[in-house]
């Protein structure tokens, strides 16, 4: 009986605020006149819209608010805070919306909840193939770069840029005063790679010319020296690489984690649903709905096997793609000599990263982007204890951990965790540039290690995707000079 008379009264609360909705609504437009035709011409009676009525003004006198403006503002900042903070502590498992890898994930679940339906497998083939495109085409990118820092810029003679020229301001009392040719630096003499190896080819050129003159070549005719332009540019711009990169590596953790938390165990990703509190046909109506606002599609149980296939296909290729980019792109902005060349090529090699979204965009069906956009989160967070908290121990809760001598527990939160994660990875990466291509000097100036001709051209993509130098030939073209 009880529930009968909430159902009632439920029923006339929906009634009174579809009423008041279309009522108010009433006036030129023909969508709230339609609305308020609809309400008036159902079943709903005047005297249930009247006692309708009655029982919202009933609830509204039921809950007076009391809060001053003061309290009221501490309230909504608690009920903030606490929501906010959930949502982004514990976070949501979810798929990228917009990346060939998110439909890898997504697409096969659906098609799974749905049992195989032919235009959904036929999506699935698909979707995997232009993943495995994205795959080779990031791969074979990445190999291209390597390929040219490790085979073709010492076919240039070209040694690594490691600190040459970084003190020049300081020269010649400062560590990195030399070049590698040995001259002490000035700002006069420091050029590009490209410009000093052709005034060295113009100087050698004309000493083979006129051998009886070479002495006065060399007195006469100075090349320079090759290094970097400025030092803290550098610096920057490998910072403001990794501030894009780090983006995709907190997606590649997120599908893992998404893969571990969500339940182990097949759920439906897709469902027909119709709100209980109207007609369907009503609902269309009134919310200008059609038969898609009713499908929804979200992230839901995986079966063992498909977690473990979305890890070995999708998170190992894509983290050791990411792994492989960073590498070679600090390695290759280390390498930059250049201030503008630096800051371009500090954007210019994010794009390899974008690939996974360009081929989604341009090889996607409108069906699988439907999809992909209508996706809804699986929250890891629990708002329960919020949406039953009252004001009172909200604002008494809000007094207790936010006011007084437990406001400086907040201040944890002044340091900023992406930040120094940057900063953390930056020197990581650097570290390893430093380790792998440069030796330091008794006076702490940082050169390049003795260089060689690659001795094997054969192509192996994954030794030239991570930076891994082959076998080279023993006689070294370049050694840093005494």
């Amino acid at each position: 009986m009880k529930n009968d008379v909430k159902s009632t009264e439920a029923h006339h609360r929906i009634s009174a605020r579809l009423a008041a909705a279309s009522l108010a609504l009433v006036g030129n437009d023909e969508k709230a006149i339609r609305r308020a035709s609809l309400i008036s011409s159902s079943k709903i009676s005047s005297e249930t819209v009247q006692k309708s009525a009655e029982l919202a003004e009933a609830e509204v006198e039921a809950e007076p608010r009391c809060l001053s403006e003061e309290d009221s503002a501490k309230v909504g900042a608690s009920k903030a805070i606490s929501i906010l903070s959930k949502m982004e502590r514990d976070g949501t498992c979810e798929v990228e919306a917009e990346s060939i890898y998110g439909a890898a994930v997504a697409m096969p679940q659906i098609a799974r909840s749905a049992g195989w339906p032919g235009t959904l497998f036929a999506l699935v083939i698909r979707i995997y193939f232009f993943t495995l495109l994205n795959i080779l085409l990031q791969g074979f990118l990445l190999s291209m770069i390597g390929e040219e820092q490790l085979t073709w810029y010492p076919f240039a003679g070209q040694m690594h840029l490691c600190d040459f020229g970084a003190s020049i301001v300081d020269c010649p009392n400062a560590p990195n005063c030399k070049g590698p040719l040995g001259t002490e630096y000035s700002a006069p003499r420091l050029y590009d790679y490209n410009i000093w190896s052709t005034r060295i080819y113009v100087r050698d050129s004309l000493k083979a010319i006129f051998p009886h003159k070479a002495k006065e070549f060399d007195e006469k005719v100075d090349p320079g020296e090759y290094g970097m332009e400025n030092y803290n540019c550098r610096l920057a711009c490998v910072f403001l690489f990794m501030l894009y990169v780090v983006d995709d590596l907190v997606g590649t953790v997120n599908l893992l984690r998404t893969l571990w938390l969500l339940p182990t165990k097949a759920e439906s990703w897709i469902r027909y649903e119709i709100p209980e509190w109207a007609d369907k046909e009503d609902i269309k109506t009134l919310q200008d709905a059609g038969e898609l606002d009713f499908i929804k599609f979200g992230v839901a149980g995986l079966p063992l096997h498909w977690k473990i296939i979305n890890f070995v296909i999708l998170v190992i290729p894509k983290f050791a793609l990411w792994l492989a980019l960073v590498r070679s792109g600090v390695h290759y902005l280390m390498e930059t000599a250049g201030i503008v060349d630096d800051i371009v090529n500090a954007m210019a090699l994010t794009f390899v990263l974008e690939v996974d979204e360009m081929v989604f965009h341009r090889f996607s069906t409108v069906l699988t982007k439907h999809i992909m956009s209508s996706m809804e989160d699986w929250p890891n967070y629990n708002l329960e204890e919020d949406d039953a908290e009252t004001e009172e121990e909200a604002l008494d809760r809000f007094t207790r951990s936010e006011l007084g001598t437990n406001r400086w527990r907040g201040l944890l939160l002044i340091l900023p965790h992406r930040f120094l994660t940057v900063l953390t990875l930056q020197f990581v990466f650097l570290w390893d540039y430093y380790r792998t291509n440069c030796i330091q000097l008794e006076d702490g100036s940082w050169v390049s290690k003795t260089m060689h001709l690659p001795a094997d051209l054969t192509y192996n993509p994954l030794k030239l995707m991570f930076g891994i130098e082959g076998t080279t030939l023993e006689d070294a073209f370049w050694t840093m000079p005494d």
